[in-house]
């Protein structure tokens, strides 16, 4: 399989009270040319650490969202050649995108714990 993997769109800083748009930056270039990608949405997460099953290791594109309304979603993995870690929290509704030029790079393992049971969330890995 041959796939591409992106993040497209722009990021905007309006001033609400000017109506004027304080920083537009488009989002190009984000774009991870992979073999194989996984998905899940309404992913359900509980206080013991899930490992996720990564669709290719090292996975160089990530995109994790805790969609749960009020609990938090800790996302742990290990970059390649180095030790596992916590690398955030993820409050409810907050999201992470994280992306890697370099093949050989990117993360070789991920977890997510959840707060409380049954934690949801979306996300899409791929290389």
């Amino acid at each position: 399989m041959s796939v591409t993997v992106s993040l497209t769109g722009s990021i905007k800083a309006t001033d609400s009270v000017a109506g004027t748009i304080a920083l537009s930056k488009v989002l190009s270039s984000l774009t991870t040319a992979a073999t194989t990608f996984s998905e899940a949405s309404g992913f359900s997460v509980g206080t013991s650490p899930v490992t996720i099953t990564l669709p290719i290791s090292p996975v160089t594109f990530v995109y994790i969202k805790n969609t749960h309304a009020t609990q938090t979603l800790t996302v742990i993995w290990t970059p390649n050649g180095g030790a596992s870690a916590t690398v955030i929290v993820l409050q409810a509704g907050a999201w992470i995108n994280f992306g890697e030029a370099t093949a050989l790079s990117g993360i070789t393992a991920l977890s997510l714990t959840g707060s409380g049971a049954s934690t949801t969330c979306e996300y899409v890995l791929g290389r």
